[in-house]
């Protein structure tokens, strides 16, 4: 069988959809802090984070501080769902920073 490449979601693609559906377990109130505040400082809109992670993590902190930890751990399950990966459980995951983990996963995705 033939696998035709238009098929595949982009680690982009994935990674709006992951994030959207991560964020809404905020809530709209805190959803919207979220975006306005990536939007304000970085000019970009949260489905647009992919390359600079960071932003996100910054957003996230920003917004709802210590809460952060669980909109990003969502994001990444969702996001090794959506891109079909086996997650990596490791000892260290907890201890590695947001950026690091989401550059873990789109290495792995473009091997």
């Amino acid at each position: 069988m033939v696998y035709s490449m238009s098929k595949k979601i982009t680690f982009e693609e994935a990674f709006a959809q992951s994030t959207t559906e991560a964020i809404k377990i905020l809530g709209d109130i805190v959803s919207k802090i979220v975006t306005d505040f990536l939007e304000a400082k970085y000019s970009i809109s949260l489905n647009k984070t992919s390359n600079n992670p960071a932003a996100l993590d910054e957003a996230l902190e920003h917004a709802i501080d210590g809460g952060k930890i669980i909109i990003e751990r969502k994001l990444i399950n969702l996001l090794y769902e959506k891109l079909d990966l086996e997650p990596i459980h490791s000892i260290n995951s907890n201890l590695s920073s947001f950026e690091k983990r989401i550059n873990e996963v789109k290495n792995r995705y473009h091997e």
